[in-house]
C-alpha cells in the first residue's frame, strides 16, 4: 500500500509517538529487571560464601573434637586467622575489615565467619567471591541484548498497527474523493442539460426544450434533497402527522414523468389506502429515493410496477440483477449496485435510515428478470 505525503507524515507522527513511549518502558523495565538480577546474584553468592565459611568451621571443629582431619573445600579462597587476627591458613593473605561481616572491596566480596570459636585455633574464617563486576557485566548485557529485541519485536508490531490504523481513514478518504466526484458529476449533467435546453429554447421555441429544462430542474431538486437529508437530518426538526401513502406516491410519478417518458418506461400500479403517523418530507424523501432508484436502474423500454397492498409497498423493475455481494452493503452510505451507472451512493442509504427511525421494514430481492424493493410500514392503519 502506497502512502501519500499526509499519510506518511501522519504514520511518522504515529510511530515517533510510538517509539519513546516503547523506549521509556523498555528502558524502565530493564533497569528494574537489572536491579533485580543483580540482587538476586549478591544472594546467591552470600549464600555460597556462607555455606563455604560453614563447611571449614564444621571441619575444624570436627577435627578438634573427634580428631577428623581438617580439610578446606577445593577452589574456595579463604583465609583463617586466630584471636589475634594473625594468619593461620588460606589461599590468600591481605588486609580485612574483621568489624564488618560482609562486604564489596576490589572486585570482591568478602564474608567474615566466626562460628570455629577458636578450634584449632581458628577465631576468624574469612571467604570471598571475586569477578563480581564482570557477572554484573554479563546480566547488563543479557538484559540489554533481551530489551533490544523487544523493542524490534515492538517496533514492527508499531509499524503494522500504523498502517492498520491508516486504513480506516484511508478508506474514508477514498470513499469521501468518491463521493465528491460522484455528486460533481451527477450535478453536472442536469445543469449542463438545463444550460444546453435553454439555449435551444430561445433559438427554436420548441416545446420539447422546456421538458428537458423541467426534468433537469427536478434532478437537481432531487439532488439537493438527497445531500440535504444526508448532511442535516440529525439538526431537524420532525412533524408528526397522519400521512397517506397514496397521493405522495402519485405526486412523485408525476414529479418523474419528464424522466419516465425520456426512458420509455411504463409504470403500473395497484395502490390500495395507506395511513401512518410520520414526518411526511421523510416519507416522501423515502419513496422518491426508491422510484428514483427503480428508473434509473431499469432498462430502457421497460416496466416498473408499484404494488401498496396492506401498507407494504414493493417496487419492481427489470434492470441487472444486483450481485449477491452488492445486496449485502447496499444501504451503506456511499454504495451503488452498479458503478457505471449514475449516482452518489446516499439514496438507499436515506432509505435505510428512515426506516430505522420509523421501525419499518425494507428487503430487496434481485434475480435475472426483476429486482424489488419493498418497505413494510408497520404503523397503526387507519
Amino acid at each position: 500500500m502506497s502512502l501519500s505525503r499526509s499519510e506518511q507524515k501522519a504514520l511518522l507522527r504515529f510511530f515517533l509517538t510510538y517509539i519513546i513511549a516503547v523506549g521509556i518502558v523498555i528502558t524502565s523495565f530493564a533497569y528494574l529487571q537489572y536491579n533485580i538480577k543483580k540482587e538476586s546474584l549478591k544472594d546467591k553468592i552470600v549464600a555460597k560464601l556462607q555455606k563455604e565459611a560453614f563447611d571449614i568451621a564444621s571441619s575444624a571443629i570436627d577435627a578438634q573434637m573427634e580428631g577428623k582431619r581438617f580439610v578446606t573445600p577445593k577452589g574456595v579462597d579463604f583465609l583463617l586467622l586466630d584471636k589475634n587476627k594473625k594468619f593461620i591458613k588460606g589461599t590468600f593473605e591481605e588486609k580485612i575489615l574483621l568489624d564488618h561481616p560482609l562486604y564489596h572491596s576490589n572486585d570482591c566480596i568478602y564474608y567474615i565467619d566466626k562460628s570455629a570459636k577458636g578450634h584449632l585455633g581458628i577465631e576468624y574464617i574469612v571467604v570471598k567471591e571475586c569477578g563480581i563486576h564482570a557477572k554484573y557485566q554479563k546480566i547488563l548485557k543479557n538484559i540489554i541484548l533481551l530489551s533490544l529485541l523487544y523493542f524490534l519485536f515492538l517496533l514492527g508490531i508499531g509499524w503494522y498497527l500504523g498502517r492498520l490504523f491508516l486504513q480506516p481513514m484511508r478508506e474514508s478518504l477514498e470513499t469521501l474523493d468518491r463521493f465528491i466526484k460522484d455528486s460533481t458529476h451527477e450535478l453536472n449533467t442536469p445543469v449542463t442539460t438545463l444550460l444546453l435546453a435553454t439555449q435551444k429554447l430561445k433559438k427554436t421555441n420548441n416545446p420539447k426544450y422546456l421538458d428537458i429544462i423541467i426534468m433537469s430542474a427536478r434532478l437537481l431538486s432531487s439532488i439537493h434533497q438527497d445531500l440535504t437529508y444526508a448532511t442535516l437530518a440529525k439538526k431537524r426538526k420532525n412533524y408528526l402527522q397522519q400521512v397517506d401513502i397514496v397521493p405522495i406516491i402519485e405526486d412523485i410519478l408525476r414529479f418523474f414523468d419528464v424522466l419516465i417518458d425520456q426512458k420509455g418506461l411504463t409504470v403500473s400500479k395497484e395502490l390500495h389506502s395507506c395511513t401512518i403517523e410520520a414526518d411526511p418530507d421523510e416519507i416522501r424523501l423515502l419513496i422518491k429515493n426508491l422510484i428514483d432508484n427503480a428508473i434509473k436502474y431499469a432498462f430502457k423500454n421497460s416496466k416498473i410496477k408499484i404494488t401498496l397492498q396492506g401498507c407494504q409497498l414493493s417496487i419492481t423493475n427489470r434492470s441487472k440483477p444486483i450481485p449477491n455481494e452488492k445486496l449485502k452493503t447496499i444501504f451503506e452510505r456511499y454504495q451503488r449496485a452498479e458503478n457505471d451507472q449514475g449516482g452518489y451512493g446516499i439514496g438507499l442509504h436515506i432509505v435505510q435510515r428512515i426506516c430505522k427511525k420509523y421501525n419499518f421494514l425494507i428487503s430487496v430481492e434481485s434475480n435475472e428478470e426483476k429486482t424489488t424493493f419493498t418497505v413494510a410500514f408497520n404503523q397503526s392503519k387507519k
